[in-house]
C-alpha cells in the first residue's frame, strides 16, 4: 500500500485504537479483567471540615501526601538560583561536619572505616512503598515517601556517621532519600514487565492476570526460591546499583561517600528480612541473572531456564531504568507526613525530585573536590619519587 501525498496512518487505518498514554493502560487493564481494587489511602485533609466561609483549624491536619510536582522540572536558571542560595565562601553550606582529611584518608584507604556505620537499618519498604496501578483507584499508584520514618531515621543515622566526619545532615538525607526511592522505582520495573507480559500474552488471545497471580503467590508464600522474595533482593540491587552509576564522575566528595555509602549499605543487607538482605547475590553483572529468575517467577516458572533464555529478555527489560512504562522523572511521587515534617525534610532537601532521580544537590563541594585532587597530584609525585631513587 503506498502512502499518497496528504494520507497518513490514521487515513489508512493502521493507527491503534488506544493510545500509548497510561489512562489508555488503565482503561485496556481494567476492561481485560487484569486490575483487582486496592485500598484506598484517601481520606479527608482536616478530620472536621470547617462549616462554609469558616477557617480551618490547622490542629486537625493529621497527614497529607504533597506531590513532588516533578512534571515541572527546575529550569537551568532556577537550578543556578538555588545553588547560589547555598554556596558561602565563608563556610560549606549544607555540608557542615564534614572534615577534609577525614574524607581524604577514607578515600585513599578504600572504605576501611565502614564498620564504624554498625546502626541497626530498616529495609526501604519501612521508609516507602510503591502502590502498583494494577490496583485502583488509578490515581493513587506511584512511589509513597512516609517522611517522619525517613527523618527519624536519618536522624539516628547522622548521630552514628557524625564521627566519621564524612557527611553532613543534608548530603547524608541525600543519599538515604536516593536509596529509598531506587528500591520503590524497582517495584515499578517489576509491573512493567508483568504488564508488558500481559499485553503479549492478551495479543495471541490468551489473556492471563500474570502481575496478579504474581502477587497472590508472593503474599501466600507459593514462590520457592532461595532468596525467596527475590523481587526485595533485587530492589536492594538495583539501587546500590544506581548510586554506582553515580559515582562514576571523577573522585570528588560526592563519588567519596556515595562509595562509602554502597558499602555500609552493603554491611546492612546483613541485619535485614528475608529477600532483603540477599541483594549482594544480584549487584553489578549478576543483577541480569536475577532479572531472568524474576521473569521465571513472574510466568509462574521455577526456574529461568525451563522454558526460554529469560536471561536475553532480563538482559534487555530487568536491568535498565529506561524500561520503565514511566521514566523516574515522571513517576507519580508523594510526600506523606505533617505539614511541619515536610517542612523539615524540605529544609535537608531542597529540590526532592532532582534528588532522587539525579541525586543533584546545589551545595558547594569544589573546595572538597579540589582538596582531593591535590591529595591525589602529592600521592602521585611521591610515588614517583620513589620509583626514582630505586
Amino acid at each position: 500500500m503506498v502512502l499518497k501525498k496528504g494520507q497518513s496512518l490514521f487515513d489508512l487505518e493502521l493507527i491503534p485504537t488506544l493510545g500509548d498514554d497510561m489512562e489508555q493502560l488503565f482503561l485496556w487493564l481494567k476492561q481485560s479483567g487484569l486490575t483487582r481494587r486496592g485500598q484506598s489511602y484517601q481520606k479527608n485533609l482536616f478530620d472536621q471540615p470547617p462549616e462554609y466561609g469558616e477557617a480551618y483549624n490547622e490542629d486537625s491536619i493529621t497527614v497529607i501526601a504533597a506531590p513532588t510536582q516533578r512534571a515541572r522540572k527546575l529550569t537551568r536558571d532556577e537550578i543556578k538560583a538555588l545553588k547560589n542560595k547555598y554556596q558561602s565562601n565563608d563556610n560549606l553550606a549544607g555540608l557542615g561536619g564534614v572534615d577534609k582529611n577525614s574524607l581524604w584518608q577514607t578515600i585513599r584507604s578504600r572504605y576501611t572505616n565502614v564498620r564504624e556505620l554498625d546502626f541497626e537499618r530498616l529495609p526501604a519498604d519501612f521508609m516507602a512503598f510503591y502502590r502498583p496501578f494494577h490496583y485502583p483507584p488509578f490515581d493513587q499508584w506511584g512511589i509513597y515517601l512516609m517522611i517522619e520514618p525517613l527523618l527519624r531515621y536519618h536522624d539516628n543515622l547522622i548521630k552514628i556517621a557524625y564521627k566519621t566526619k564524612l557527611f553532613s545532615p543534608e548530603t547524608l538525607m541525600h543519599l538515604v532519600l536516593f536509596e529509598v526511592f531506587h528500591h520503590e522505582f524497582f517495584h515499578h520495573l517489576t509491573e512493567s514487565a508483568a504488564t508488558t507480559l500481559e499485553i503479549i500474552c492478551a495479543a495471541m488471545s490468551d489473556p492471563k492476570p500474570i502481575y496478579l497471580e504474581y502477587k497472590v503467590r508472593q503474599h501466600n508464600h507459593l514462590i520457592d526460591y532461595p532468596h525467596a522474595p527475590l523481587e526485595e533482593a533485587l530492589a536492594n540491587a538495583y539501587a546500590w546499583n544506581s548510586l554506582g552509576f553515580i559515582s562514576r564522575v571523577k573522585v570528588g566528595y560526592k563519588t567519596g561517600i556515595v562509595n562509602f555509602y554502597q558499602k555500609a549499605i552493603e554491611k546492612h543487607w546483613n541485619v535485614e528480612p528475608a529477600g532483603y538482605r540477599e541483594a549482594a547475590f544480584y549487584i553489578k553483572s549478576n543483577y541480569i541473572s536475577g532479572g531472568a529468575h524474576l521473569l521465571a517467577k513472574l510466568i509462574g516458572k521455577s526456574k529461568a531456564d525451563v522454558s526460554a533464555p529469560l536471561i536475553k529478555i532480563a538482559q534487555s527489560v530487568m536491568p535498565s531504568g529506561f524500561s520503565a512504562f514511566v521514566a523516574k522523572p515522571d513517576i507519580p511521587t508523594w510526600m506523606v507526613g505533617s505539614l511541619d515534617a515536610v517542612e523539615a525534610f524540605y529544609k535537608l532537601v531542597p529540590a526532592p525530585n532532582e534528588a532522587y532521580t539525579q541525586l543533584f544537590w546545589p551545595y558547594d563541594t569544589s573546595q572538597l573536590d579540589q582538596y582531593i585532587q591535590q591529595k591525589k597530584k602529592e600521592e602521585k609525585e611521591q610515588r614517583e619519587k620513589a620509583k626514582n631513587r630505586i
